[in-house]
């Protein structure tokens, strides 16, 4: 019987483009938008460490998910992965037409990973795609239609990594909700839309949740129906396949 491959702690970033028009409502974007993912993905290479990292096939999910190497310094990589994406998508959509814009969700998460013959798998590479491909951050950019990019982090990168403030990423910018995954039970996630003044203003049912004292963190806002977190359990297609870039 083999051995199972070891565990490794890694920060994963799960990307897609989305496919509706934004402003115009029911009109899908031509498929040639889907070529704009690479480009983005070619652009972040010049970002520390992910230059190093491995990217699962496009077509697995419908978007790519890059898994860091260990060690890095996650604040540092996380502010300037948000910066510079950013940039590379206002560069991508100067002057292009509203159903042509590239709009992008991307979901950042960390946790234990294992890589086989098969590819990565575990419960933190469902998660992570389990974030960005959920009903909320979707209807994140449907609330924006001027914003390209709807950022998640999930509440156990946020609490280790991004409330503590880096250059350029600061903690209170983010909204928190809690949100029903495809995958398995609801998960506490931290949305970002850069591009808006200040956070983004939350759902009536969650605005408490900004009612805290200055200074302070506030809770992820609780819907009644929403499920208990927990854990995300693997599913048998976990185990994708992976290559260098």
């Amino acid at each position: 019987m083999s051995e199972r491959p070891p565990g490794i702690r890694r920060l994963c970033v799960a990307m897609e483009i989305d496919g509706d028009a934004g402003e115009i409502p029911g009109v899908l974007r031509p498929r040639r938008w889907r070529r704009d993912l690479s480009a983005v993905i070619e652009e972040l290479g010049r970002v520390a460490a992910l230059d190093r990292a491995h990217w699962n096939p496009p077509a697995v999910g419908g978007g790519e998910i890059a898994f860091l190497p260990p060690g890095i310094d996650e604040g540092r990589f996380v502010a300037a992965f948000v910066d510079t994406l950013r940039s590379i998508i206002a560069r991508l959509n100067d002057g292009v037409p509203q159903t042509e814009r590239v709009r992008l969700r991307v979901a950042l998460h960390q946790g234990i990973t294992y890589l086989d013959e098969s590819g990565f798998s575990g419960r933190a590479v469902v998660k992570v795609a389990a974030l960005r491909d959920c009903a909320a951050l979707r209807s994140e950019l449907r609330r924006h239609p001027s914003v390209d990019l709807a950022l998640a982090v999930s509440g156990e990168l946020f609490d280790d990594v991004v409330e503590h403030d880096y250059p350029g990423l600061r903690g209170r910018d983010f909204r928190p909700e809690q949100v029903g995954l495809a995958s398995g039970p609801g998960a506490d996630v931290w949305f970002l839309m850069p591009g808006l003044s200040g956070a983004t203003t939350p759902p009536a049912a969650s605005g408490a949740a900004w009612d805290a004292p200055a200074g302070s963190r506030p809770e992820p806002g609780r819907r009644a129906a929403a499920p208990p977190l927990s854990a995300v359990t693997a599913t048998p297609a976990a185990a994708w396949a992976v290559h260098p870039r």
